[in-house]
């Protein structure tokens, strides 16, 4: 595995202007582990790539390259929550919306929210 994953994830992450609590939250994985992965405490596993990459908009297969990771899926890895991919999707879009338009989909999830709950 490669030591400059953590670089190469800190890049990922300023061009998507992501920050290591909004990948946590839509990854499901502790901000802990993020940070650790980005100064090189720990390295990433099959697991940590499959769950962060799609809030990178980056293939699970082209994220283990990069990590240095055997090309291969991770083996009954449930993701860490049911919708984790479609909320990475749209958090990795939120983090390019201007400050209204971001105000206007807060409001459109929420009233998503309330319909389903009436």
């Amino acid at each position: 595995m490669t030591r400059h994953f953590g670089e190469i994830l800190q890049g990922l992450m300023e061009n998507r202007h992501l920050t290591p609590k909004s990948v946590s939250r839509a990854s499901g994985r502790a901000e802990s582990t993020i940070r650790q992965l980005l100064s090189g405490r720990v390295l990433p596993s099959v697991e940590i790539v499959q769950d962060i990459s799609h809030v990178l908009e980056v293939s699970a297969a082209d994220l283990r390259v990069i990590a240095g990771l055997p090309d291969e899926p991770p083996r009954d890895h449930p993701a860490p929550y049911g919708a984790a991919s479609e909320i990475g999707q749209l958090v990795a879009v939120a983090t390019r919306l201007t400050p209204e338009e971001l105000a206007d989909l807060v409001e459109v999830a929420r009233g998503y929210r309330s319909e389903g709950t009436g």
